[in-house]
């Protein structure tokens, strides 16, 4: 069934690669006009050359943790699409922190790129959701929100944290036309997991490793996350709300 967000108009934070992008692409394949935000310039550009083959798109360099960059980023994205309905965060960071020896710097660095996009992207794209009457946010968690991991005590509880930031915000949206949701996605190949995968003493098979991990034994597909939030964005999902839905092949199933 095509045309599924025909009319909508999509802000995709971290859409120039990995899940955000995919997000952004399938979104623009169902009808939605979309506007990409990340920090590198040259890849939103690229990015956005892609989608605009699709429909319309547009792009804006910015820092999702920073409250002057958010501001002009959502700006820019509701005058380009004149509106805004569809709100997407999937930016965060990763690294191996162990409780025994993590700098406290490097903890900081995760939570904060973690749970400060979210709060800035749907603080000041809340009016504009509002004004929409009918409007969606999904933030990109992780099925690590869900469960625990060894030596990932920042990536968990950020993830986390992002989950209960969405289910507090989803009540107070609830009554006001607004759905709030998060993704929980398990392992997916995507540029950052990639990079992340090379700090391990063996990189190669850390990733085989990974993609085993999941009673379903493969590694998630970007389609099916772009799939996924489709629908969440879709008016079929208009009673779905303060959700954290995993998307892991069965991992947070154990």
């Amino acid at each position: 069934m095509a045309g599924r967000l025909e009319g909508k108009k999509a802000l995709i934070y971290g859409g120039g690669t990995g899940i955000g992008h995919a997000i952004a692409t399938a979104m623009a394949k169902e009808g939605a006009a979309t506007f990409i935000s990340g920090r590198r310039t040259e890849v939103l550009k690229e990015a956005a050359g892609r989608l605009a083959r699709i429909g319309k798109a547009g792009w804006a360099a910015g820092d999702a943790t920073s409250v002057d960059d958010v501001q002009r980023v959502t700006a820019e994205a509701k005058r380009f699409m004149g509106g805004l309905d569809t709100l997407v965060i999937s930016a965060g960071a990763s690294g191996r922190t162990p409780i025994f020896d993590t700098d406290p710097a490097e903890f900081q660095r995760i939570v904060d790129n973690t749970l400060r996009p979210v709060f800035l992207a749907v603080r000041f794209a809340s009016p504009h959701l509002l004004a929409a009457r009918a409007a969606s946010v999904t933030a990109i968690s992780s099925t690590y929100g869900l469960v625990g991991q060894r030596e990932r005590v920042a990536y968990c509880g950020g993830k986390a944290g992002v989950i209960g930031m969405v289910k507090s915000m989803a009540l107070d949206f609830a009554d006001k036309g607004v759905r709030v949701n998060a993704m929980c996605p398990g392992y997916v190949e995507t540029p950052l997991t990639l990079q992340v995968a090379q700090a391990e003493a063996d990189p190669e098979a850390t990733i085989a490793a990974k993609r085993m991990m999941h009673p379903i034994p493969r590694a998630g597909r970007l389609e099916e996350m772009g799939e996924l939030a489709v629908y969440l964005a879709s008016d079929l999902a208009a009673f779905v709300t303060g959700q954290a839905i995993a998307i892991d092949g069965g991992y947070s199933a154990r």
